[in-house]
């Protein structure tokens, strides 16, 4: 569903992210984990058309979606759901639930469709349909920027942070829906720094430092959370069948 290969971007002349590939398939997570400062959010923000891509490729369900402007990315089936719960707090959940399906040009019919199986992934928001967004708890606003992003119909949802600044029991409800999002064929790509919970629901991770990808392969190859722990810091030991490594230069 998303091919990256050797992807270069940064901010000016400043180069962030190396030399970066990696996957996501259709109905599979793809994680991508890493200290901050590793480049998680910026290989996000290139992906979506808001960091220039200096070298390498991405292609969206084959389709090389590099060249397009981020408005046309989204309308390819992209989805994104930025970092800190970006919902609009002085509108209420249904209103911003809406705005997420119009901006992708969704047509009416398709959008009631769309709100209901967002209210049966959410049930939190179904009464509270009314309640302007800055009024809902924080694990609520994740769940709603979530809700706002898929109502678009996207191909491959991108999720920075969700677990930021929630209870851990808010952030077992959210990963339970990123598990039911790829159970109906979305591919997903998961930026996290909480390793256990996004390597619960991931298919395959691949964890960055200083920008390029040190540590790659299946999440069913991983025995133990500290390797990946280990590769945060570039000092990666011996891996099992499935992963590969390389230290940054």
């Amino acid at each position: 569903m998303l091919s990256v290969k050797d992807l270069v971007t940064g901010y000016g002349d400043m180069r962030v992210v190396r030399e970066v590939s990696f996957d996501v398939l259709p109905g599979e997570v793809t994680a991508l984990l890493g200290r901050n400062g590793a480049g998680k959010t910026t290989t996000l923000r290139a992906i979506a058309g808001l960091n220039k891509i200096t070298s390498g490729s991405v292609r969206l369900d084959g389709a090389d979606i590099g060249p397009l402007p981020p408005h046309r990315r989204i309308r390819a089936g992209l989805g994104v759901v930025q970092e800190n719960k970006r919902v609009f707090k002085r509108h209420t959940v249904e209103a911003n639930l809406l705005l997420g399906g119009y901006s992708t040009g969704v047509r009416r019919k398709q959008l009631r469709e769309s709100l209901e199986e967002v209210y049966e992934l959410f049930p939190a928001l179904r009464g509270r349909t009314s309640t302007p967004a800055g009024q809902l708890s924080g694990g609520q606003q994740q769940m709603l920027a979530i809700g706002q992003a898929i109502m678009g119909r996207p191909k491959l949802l991108m999720l920075d942070e969700p677990s930021a600044g929630l209870a851990p029991a808010i952030v077992l409800e959210v990963m339970d829906s990123v598990e039911k999002l790829k159970r109906s064929g979305l591919g997903i790509l998961l930026v996290e720094q909480a390793v256990e919970a996004a390597v619960g629901v991931a298919d395959r991770v691949a964890v960055l430092e200083i920008g390029r990808v040190v540590m790659s392969g299946p999440a069913g190859a991983i025995d133990d959370l500290e390797i990946i722990k280990e590769a945060y810091f570039g000092r990666v030991p011996g891996t099992d069948a499935g992963l590969t490594t390389g230290a940054p230069d």
